[in-house]
């Protein structure tokens, strides 16, 4: 007898979408290709540079190595603004390069083709505004990165010269003794933490996608979600003589994959799919498969110190959970993965 994963699938050479982080700045939503961020960090005090652009709020030592940091806002035409303890800084590469931009939170997670892209109805500042796309939220703008990285000037200056003129970004942070304490200690982490660079993905390695199935929420680790998207979205085709938790298959663009109804799985009670009801799409090195949510939450930023592995839970569950985690007044499970995809029901037997 042979086994074959449910999942098989000769993955599509369509490269016509692409894996894209959206973020919100100053009351607007853009677009920026998920590849060209390498990690994303909270907003910490940052060192000031007294004859730099305007546009350049500072330097940030990241593990010993020096990223000039921008205040996209400027760049796209907005008024300069006090920054927040909820700031956050998408590191990007630029040339091999590191260069940082400050926005207000991360967003989301979306695959899109560029031809769905409409034009903008003015010429944009710099013009670094590729067109802009309209879902149920409202207008997300696509960012041409190419552009941006070129209307930053470039910044060469040594570790030993910052810590020389090593001062906060003043007049821009707040001055509160809290958060002075909050911006200060996070810049003290980001410069002594270790992190394995060889790991293309580690902009992902603390972020996590939160779904619920019913009343409990869960998050999976975002390097491994390929695409969400609303199950009223896609043409779902039954499949005969499969186990009942696998409710069909979808064609993403070419890719065929099988979605899993994760509670029937899990033996989570079974409730209504509503209009909220979406569609993970999970990759790993070589298998897709999509698993059916109640809803997605959005991104966590997840520090490993938060997780805890003593895990008291009912149902099945508890054995595809990794770990739980307390946030904001709410517990989270960590869906284990790896165990999921290692489970002999997703494994079918062929006669030879």
């Amino acid at each position: 007898m042979e086994q074959n994963f449910l999942t098989v699938n000769d993955f599509s050479t369509n490269k016509t979408s692409e894996l894209y982080i959206t973020f919100n700045l100053s009351e607007k939503v853009y677009a920026i290709p998920a590849e060209k961020i390498i990690e994303i960090v909270q907003l910490p005090a940052l060192t000031l540079l007294e004859k730099a652009p305007e546009y350049i709020v500072g330097l940030l030592n990241l593990r010993g190595n020096i990223v000039s940091v921008i205040d996209l806002s400027m760049i796209l035409g907005f008024q300069r603004k006090v920054y927040s303890a909820e700031c956050q800084i998408l590191i990007l590469n630029v040339n091999d390069k590191k260069v940082g931009i400050i926005i207000d939170s991360v967003k989301d997670v979306m695959q899109f083709e560029k031809k769905l892209l409409e034009p903008l109805p003015y010429a944009s500042k710099e013009h670094i505004v590729n067109g802009v796309y309209k879902d149920d939220s409202g207008l997300i703008a696509f960012l041409d990165f190419d552009k941006i990285v070129k209307s930053v000037e470039a910044i060469e200056i040594s570790e030993a010269e910052v810590k020389e003129t090593s001062h906060d970004a003043a007049g821009f942070f707040p001055i509160d003794k809290v958060s002075v304490e909050k911006f200060a200690k996070r810049a003290l982490k980001l410069q002594k933490e270790l992190r394995d660079e060889s790991n293309s993905l580690n902009y992902q390695e603390d972020y996590f996608i939160s779904f619920s199935l019913n009343e409990e929420i869960f998050c999976l680790n975002l390097k491994f979600v390929r695409e969400i998207t609303k199950l009223k979205n896609v043409n779902l085709t039954k499949v005969p003589c499969v186990p009942d938790f696998i409710i069909g298959i979808i064609n993403l663009r070419g890719d065929f994959i099988t979605i899993i109804d994760i509670k029937k799985f899990l033996n989570i009670p079974k409730t209504d799919i509503t209009e909220k009801t979406k569609i993970i799409v999970i990759r790993t090195e070589n298998i897709q498969i999509g698993i059916l949510v109640d809803d997605i939450f959005g991104i966590e930023n997840i520090p490993n110190e938060k997780f805890s592995h003593n895990i008291q839970t009912k149902y099945e569950k508890n054995n595809f959970t990794a770990a739980e985690i307390m946030l904001n007044n709410k517990v989270m499970c960590v869906f284990d993965l790896k165990k999921f995809l290692e489970d002999e029901r997703l494994f079918i037997e062929d006669a030879v």
